[in-house]
């Protein structure tokens, strides 16, 4: 036999421990890298090994498919989460992230079966019943996803998450002061849940209390400086309170934040129509429309304005006449049209 020398002994030694190390630092990586691009090969070496047990590949497969999803290849995604449940049918956090996955995709009806097993098998899993209840909500079934949001409450009275969606369903029901309640709740287990406080200003303008709404807009503006919703809410509920100087303030803030949009260029230009500064409401005007912001209410808020100002009847005319035909996104735009068409009327009875 032929004698090995010590040094070739022991690289051939270093050799084997190396590759005996290997699978577990894969593994590790797999299970706990944040970052996808490491963990995604971590997790396709660790699970080429044939010698894994059950529960081990259940959970390298369950990662694998978090991190495709976070790369959003859901397809991939859903086969690890599948092959998972293969092996291990009674996985309740599997059988819910596949669930969840199911919804982001929008195969709704197979999120609802994921979720309710695992409901059957675990009554009080919050977040099963969370996925569920957003799975209702987008098949227009209100009553039952209040439901599954109560059962979750019932395990976990002071989750400001579960509370927070309850209120978005309260609020859909037109159920202010249940909406408050709630925020209020989440807002208790979060102070920084400027979603929450952004959401309650909603429900106490819906209840006229436009004062309690700027108060909760103030805290959100404070957490979150830089979100242009919160100044066009305040906007609004200072306009309602006569602060007319603040709610244009605001409205240019939010013109500042969203300099490539021509909505809010025409929301100020309206308000500055209002207070009398027609020549400023123009300017508004125009700068929208140059960006390609055509609307009922833009047109037919400068004819207003033209009105105002005693320019050219046949200027005046002709805006009145644009706004009937230009697009109607909103509420106000409707209204806007059906405004335009009778001053329009109204012009051409006048010689």
């Amino acid at each position: 036999m032929k004698r090995i020398s010590p040094p070739l002994a022991a690289c051939l030694l270093l050799a084997a421990a190396s590759s005996a190390l290997a699978a577990p630092a894969d593994e590790t990586t797999c299970l706990k890298e944040a970052e996808p691009a490491r963990a995604l090969p971590a997790c396709g070496k660790a699970l080429s090994d044939a010698k894994l047990d059950k529960a081990r590949r259940v959970k390298l497969l369950a990662a694998r498919a978090a991190n495709y999803t976070k790369t959003r290849k859901f397809n991939e995604a859903l086969n690890d989460y599948s092959a998972a449940l293969q092996l291990d049918a009674a996985n309740n956090d599997v059988q819910v992230a596949r669930g969840d996955l199911f919804l982001i995709t929008g195969q709704v009806d197979k999120a609802i079966s994921d979720y309710s097993a695992v409901i059957a098998r675990d009554p009080e899993n919050v977040r099963a019943h969370m996925g569920r209840a957003v799975a209702w909500q987008f098949r227009q079934k209100p009553e039952f996803a209040m439901k599954d949001i109560d059962a979750a409450l019932k395990v976990q009275p002071k989750n400001g998450p579960l509370h927070a969606q309850r209120a978005g369903l309260f609020m859909r029901m037109k159920k202010w002061n249940e909406a408050i309640n709630d925020y209020n709740q989440a807002i208790f287990a979060d102070p920084n849940d400027v979603d929450s406080r952004e959401n309650r200003a909603a429900a106490w303008m819906r209840l006229g209390k436009f004062g309690n709404a700027v108060n909760n807009l103030d805290v959100a503006i404070r957490l979150d400086p830089k979100r242009a919703s919160l100044y066009e809410k305040r906007a609004m509920a200072n306009w309602k309170l006569g602060r007319k100087e603040k709610a244009l303030a605001d409205l240019s803030m939010v013109v500042k934040l969203k300099p490539d949009l021509p909505r809010p260029l025409i929301d100020r230009g309206i308000v500055r129509f209002r207070m009398g500064r027609f020549e400023d409401a123009l300017a508004d005007f125009a700068r929208a429309e140059k960006m390609g912001g055509s609307s009922a209410s833009l047109h037919y808020f400068r004819a207003r304005a033209l009105e105002s100002l005693n320019r050219p009847k046949a200027a005046i005319t002709a805006e009145y006449e644009r706004a009937l035909q230009a697009p109607v996104t909103r509420m106000s735009d409707q209204r806007a049209r059906m405004e335009a068409d009778k001053r329009l009327k109204a012009l051409k009875t006048l010689k």
